[in-house]
């Protein structure tokens, strides 16, 4: 009884603690905004990154307010052309490696966002609309990656447009 309590006690706190703007549960899943094209997900996006209050952030993490710019390459099964797409930091202006795959049925992206060196890199996640925004979050450093701008990692809030 005391690990089943511990455990549900231990899920509480943490969806309590939740801030993303994804739908779903802890930022997976969820229901999307509705169906896009993957003609609607192709283009440039701007995006603009706040800092949550899910990890430290610790020196070196991206400014609030910090823009970062996506060519985003969608083919016709959702999946992102990586040769293609690419993803800039306005501050460092290099374009860097981009790869993920946005569900065209409910809008959802998940975007791997490479540093172009080793193994360090971010993941976005969310939602794209057919009307060209995007919400959801920034994850710095993304799954299986290493941090690319925060030593210990840091999640921001990104909200975007398709221009």
């Amino acid at each position: 009884m005391r690990p089943t309590a511990i455990a549900l006690t231990l899920l509480v706190l943490t969806a309590a603690c939740e801030t993303s703007t994804d739908p779903g549960l802890f930022g997976l899943g969820g229901g999307g905004g509705g169906a896009v094209t993957a003609a609607q997900a192709t283009g440039n996006w701007s995006f603009t990154v706040n800092k949550t209050v899910n990890l430290p952030c610790t020196p070196g993490s991206l400014a609030d307010g910090t823009r970062l710019t996506m060519h985003l390459d969608v083919q016709a099964d959702g999946t992102v052309n990586s040769s293609t797409s690419s993803w800039q930091n306005s501050a460092a202006g290099a374009a860097l490696p981009l790869s993920g795959s946005v569900t065209l049925s409910s809008g959802l992206a998940d975007l791997f966002m490479g540093s172009g060196t080793g193994n360090s890199g971010m993941e976005m996640t969310g939602t794209v609309s057919p009307t060209g925004s995007f919400s959801g979050t920034l994850h710095d450093p993304g799954g299986g990656f290493t941090p690319m701008f925060s030593g210990l990692g840091c999640d921001y809030a990104a909200a975007g447009t398709k221009a």
